[in-house]
């Protein structure tokens, strides 16, 4: 049980310093992750070594065994050769401190160190399977060097059959750890750059959603300026308060569609949403006269019925953005000769809520589950990222929103937003 305790307590020793080195270096975000950090591996491995040859394995009386030359292996082949020589340097001064025969310590330290030695310029080309059979044949050295320097023993001494197989045993334990130690490091290495390489996918995605978002979201104004544009130049009357009011809408759109770039270009540092009393029912009444233009040209009918007033605190912006494309969305669900959407707005409960209905195709209780997601939309050349952002600002708004549905009866988009406060938090500043 003894025996079993201390083979334990090595390995200990030998994988403590490799997850240590992956704490202190590998689990961080930096460019040189992949870079050996030689001081952290010095200090590793000296450390193990000593704690192996403090803490060694008694085999039977008087045959003490420890696993010291793995830390000293993996200080060669995974630093290099200052690290490597550290290694040897401290375990050979400690064990000239414990140990009279110098030499035999030496020549016991230096045979652990041969290979480690050649393979250090290529260790790092080597692919894994060929890196395990290496240190199969560092343990096959070992125990030839061993076995060479009993040879010598045995000339002045008995070395009995028993000793033999008890050192060949221990050093084929000792290859064996040695395997799993080699194992765990390429492993950990591995997890390291995966996880790099999944950051980089990370932020080339959040780059192209972005990009995706801006064309969608900057999409809703250009149609909007479309159908004014189209009305003015199909427009055979000489009204020109008529035309003006159309231009300052083209106007107001175009603006609307240089805020949502502004916006976008800002996502990524998290700007803040500003805070406002806002008017909702004057809102919603302003979108509607931007959408009837394009709902004339679906041969949609749109209604409203709103209560007066409604207030809320938000960004009138965002909330804008968020009801075009609701609207949107409602318009171009419905068919082009009977179709009709309805806005109405009112106060429940201190919440106020809009719900925009359709007469449209309907969804399924699958395809409500999954609104919100990027890049699913129900639309031939819809992009999904939409409905991602709406629920985004919603939520940043402390507002919500939820679908009823049914396959081919139509859909209704229900919005709840707080109601605005005279002694709400942002009220004062208002």
């Amino acid at each position: 049980m003894e025996l079993i305790k201390n083979f334990i307590l090595q390995i200990t020793f030998i994988v403590l310093p490799i997850f240590t080195y992956h704490l202190f270096w590998l689990s961080k975000n930096h460019a040189y992750i992949l870079k050996p950090n030689k001081i952290l591996i010095t200090c590793c491995t000296i450390l193990s070594s000593f704690l192996c040859i403090i803490w060694p394995i008694e085999i039977i009386d008087g045959l003490i065994v420890n696993l010291q030359a793995i830390p000293l292996f993996i200080s060669f082949v995974y630093a290099g050769y200052i690290p490597g020589l550290l290694t040897l340097l401290t375990t050979f001064a400690y064990k000239l401190h414990i140990e009279l025969e110098w030499y035999f310590t030496l020549a016991s330290i230096m045979s652990n160190c041969i290979l480690p030695l050649l393979l250090h310029l290529k260790w790092q080309q080597f692919g894994f399977k060929r890196k395990l059979g290496w240190a199969v044949i560092h343990g096959a050295v070992l125990l030839g060097c061993t076995l060479l320097s009993l040879s010598f023993v045995s000339v002045s001494q008995n070395i009995s059959f028993v000793t033999v197989a008890n050192i060949t045993i221990s050093i084929f334990v000792l290859t064996l750890v040695l395997l799993f130690a080699i194992y765990l490091v390429e492993y950990i290495k591995e997890n390291a750059l995966i996880r790099m390489e999944l950051i980089k996918a990370e932020k080339l995605t959040l780059v192209s959603e972005l990009a995706a978002s801006v064309a969608h979201e900057v999409r809703n104004p250009l149609t909007v300026v479309r159908g004014f544009v189209q009305l003015i130049g199909s427009s055979t009357d000489n009204n020109i308060t008529q035309k003006r009011e159309y231009m300052n809408l083209v106007l107001a759109e175009l603006d609307r569609a240089q805020s949502i770039i502004t916006d976008y270009l800002g996502l990524a540092s998290q700007q803040f949403i500003s805070k406002e009393k806002i008017d909702l029912t004057e809102t919603l009444d302003e979108i509607r006269t931007l959408m009837i233009s394009y709902a004339n040209f679906k041969t949609v009918t749109l209604t409203c019925d709103l209560e007066s007033p409604l207030y809320v605190l938000g960004d009138q912006a965002k909330l804008k953005q968020v009801f075009i494309n609701l609207i949107k969305n409602a318009i171009e669900a419905v068919p082009n000769m009977d179709g009709n959407v309805t806005i109405r707005a009112y106060v429940s409960y201190e919440i106020v809520r809009v719900k925009i209905s359709d007469n449209g195709v309907g969804m399924s209780t699958e395809q409500i589950a999954r609104l919100g997601e990027p890049y699913y939309s129900l639309k031939e050349n819809g992009t999904g990222l939409g409905l991602t952002v709406t629920y985004s600002i919603l939520k940043n708004h402390g507002g919500s929103i939820r679908y009823k549905s049914e396959p081919n009866k139509g859909t209704i988009a229900i919005v709840s937003l707080p109601t605005y406060f005279a002694n709400d938090k942002y009220g004062d500043d208002v």
